[in-house]
């Protein structure tokens, strides 16, 4: 699969009204995919709509809250309606925070839904004709949390530990086709989920990333045929030494890196 500039299918974007999906609508709709745009703020999608019109390109704004079965249901028969689609981008996510036997349940079952209920929902929807016509690709965005636990962060480091994984086992099943499928795994950025990037403790005073940059390095790297990208070479270094250190000592050094937000969910 090509992602240069003679693309011209369906490119679908979750969480594609702010950060790293408003990043990833544009790139693709200035590559010439035709963007379906998926969020739960509408007149933000429109207006990014209104956005990519003038420069040349097409997006189509789909609200849809896809912590709920009605979203999720919304979106599969949109996608169906739209036949192949040649990229997804599983974006859309929510990072709960708290100790976990304080956070309120609601949250941290909206936080599952979102990160892992409509990413296996959605990736399975479009699969299939992707296999089927042995082209296309898929990118879910995870986090460098997902390499390890995440005191303060629980359930969304576990959310985002699943997509890792599921993400390279999709990725070594389809490997004999051409359909490409990339975890993404970015460290604290600065988007609408700045619990991480402007977070009091050690992990708030580490370098963050804008979404353009991690845009860049995913579509490189799916180009590349990478089935993983870390973005951020302070990240891979923090990944690549969990190889080397006990669990106790990545739980503690997780546990005192960051502080609990004030705020429990930011979507």
């Amino acid at each position: 699969m090509s992602t240069g500039s003679e693309m011209q299918g369906w490119a679908v974007v979750t969480g594609a009204s702010s950060g790293i999906g408003r990043a990833f609508a544009r790139e693709l709709a200035r590559r010439g995919n035709r963007v379906l745009g998926i969020a739960r703020r509408r007149d933000r999608l429109e207006a990014l709509a209104r956005e990519m019109e003038k420069q040349g390109g097409d997006v189509e704004p789909l609200a849809a809250d896809l912590t709920t079965a009605e979203g999720l249901d919304q979106v599969v028969r949109r996608l169906a309606e739209l036949g192949p689609v040649e990229i997804l981008i599983n974006n859309a996510g929510s990072a709960t925070g708290g100790d976990f036997q304080a956070a309120p349940l609601d949250e941290e079952l909206g936080s599952i839904r979102l990160n892992v209920e409509a990413v296996v929902t959605l990736t399975r929807a479009v699969l299939p004709g992707m296999v089927r016509s042995n082209h296309g690709a898929i990118i879910n965005v995870a986090s460098v949390v997902a390499f390890q636990p995440f005191p303060h962060f629980a359930v969304y480091a576990a959310a985002k530990a699943f997509v890792l994984s599921f993400t390279e086992a999709v990725a070594e099943e389809v490997k004999e086709t051409n359909v490409r499928v990339l975890a993404l795994c970015p460290g604290a950025a600065r988007t609408e989920i700045d619990v991480f990037a402007h977070n009091q403790g050690l992990l708030g005073r580490l370098p963050s990333l804008d979404a353009e940059q991690i845009t860049t390095a995913a579509l490189r790297a799916l180009a590349a045929g990478r089935v993983v990208e870390i973005v951020g070479w302070i990240n891979k270094i923090l990944v690549f030494q969990n190889r080397f250190l006990p669990r106790w000592a990545v739980r503690k050094f997780m546990g005192a890196a960051a502080k609990p937000p004030v705020r429990g969910t930011i979507q």
